[in-house]
This record gives structure tokens, C-alpha cells and sequence, in this order.
């Protein structure tokens, strides 16, 4: 083997591993080299389901805060409806229901994307994004005491609607079909 083909080998194998990744990182712009600023969405992870509210993490090469660059948060590539977040590097970011960025979305798929953006509000160059399912009103309704039989309202998932007796059956136990049950003191 000439030394000008060992000297190559040696020189792709180099080149090939210098240009592996880890795919374990999180969503992030890099910034190659050049100095240009980035950043990364650190929490929720990619392929998170979400109920509200829900935490955002940020990180950037920027300082973050209310006198300096700052991110806006979008949904599914909107950068039209977005909230302004100017939380630190690194700090915990509540989004809730009434967040402006969540306006108007269903319950679903959606990618929840970052902007890093100047003081001055102009774009500073860099994004990310992470898909996520966002889960909208989260808990039950009113009307749904979570037992999936629809005869039984009274939430304690027996299967009636006992309501005023606990002895397992639809009926009121004092035989005048009211609901109420046997009153205290008195035999059914």
C-alpha cells in the first residue's frame, strides 16, 4: 500500500467520524462554527403528549430576558400567533390555555416551534422545533365521572345511578321514586 493511499484512508476515516451526530441531543439550530446564535427547545421533548398547562424549556447561545433577546413560541410553523418568552436559559416557562400561541388549535399532532429573536423583535437567525401531541382540557368534564357507563352518574363506578344509597341497585330505597333515598331513621 503506497503512502499516499494509506495518508487518504487515514484522512477519510478523520472526515467520517468528525461528521457522526447524536441523535440523543435536543431540537436544536446549530451554529457550524460561524458564531451565529442558536437555539433549542430542551423540554417537552420531541414526541411529548402535553395536557395544559405544560413546561417549556428553552436554551440559547443568547442571553434570554425582558431587556435583551427573547423567544417566541408558535405552533405548527404560525409565527403569525405566537407568545413572546422571556424567561432565562435554562428557566421553566408554564404555558396554559390561555397561551396566545395555542389559539385556535385542536386537540392533536402539532410542532411546537421556537424563534430567537433581537431586542428589537427582529429575527436573530436561529429556530427549532419539537412535534408534540397537545391534549386540550385535559381533565374530566363535569358531566363525566370517568366510569365509561353512561347509566351511572353518580361517579362511584358500581354501575348505577344510586344516587342517596350505596346498596348497589337504581332504586331510592323508600319506594316514592324521588332520589332521595330512605330518610335517616326510617325503614325502607
Amino acid at each position: 500500500m503506497s503512502r499516499s493511499v494509506l495518508l487518504s484512508s487515514i484522512a477519510l476515516v478523520l472526515g467520517l467520524v468528525a461528521c457522526g451526530s447524536d441523535d440523543d441531543e435536543p431540537s436544536t439550530t446549530t451554529d457550524g462554527g460561524t458564531g451565529e446564535p442558536t437555539v433549542q427547545i430542551v423540554r417537552p421533548a420531541d414526541g411529548a403528549e402535553l395536557t395544559l398547562p405544560f413546561t417549556l424549556v428553552v436554551d440559547s447561545s443568547e442571553e434570554l430576558g425582558s431587556d435583551s433577546h427573547h423567544v417566541r413560541l408558535y405552533v405548527d410553523g404560525d409565527n403569525g400567533t405566537f407568545e413572546t418568552i422571556e424567561a432565562g436559559n435554562g428557566e421553566e416557562y408554564e404555558v396554559t390555555a390561555d397561551s396566545a400561541a395555542l389559539a385556535g388549535i385542536d386537540s392533536g399532532e402539532h410542532t411546537l416551534n421556537v424563534s430567537l429573536r433581537n431586542p428589537d423583535e427582529s429575527d436573530a437567525g436561529a429556530q427549532a422545533e419539537v412535534a408534540v401531541i397537545i391534549r386540550l382540557g385535559g381533565g374530566p368534564t363535569e358531566d363525566d365521572d370517568d366510569d365509561d357507563d353512561p347509566g351511572d352518574d353518580d361517579g362511584d363506578d358500581d354501575g348505577d345511578d344510586d344516587t342517596g344509597d350505596d346498596d348497589g341497585d337504581d332504586s331510592d330505597d323508600d319506594g316514592d321514586d324521588d332520589g332521595q333515598g330512605a330518610v335517616s331513621g326510617s325503614t325502607p
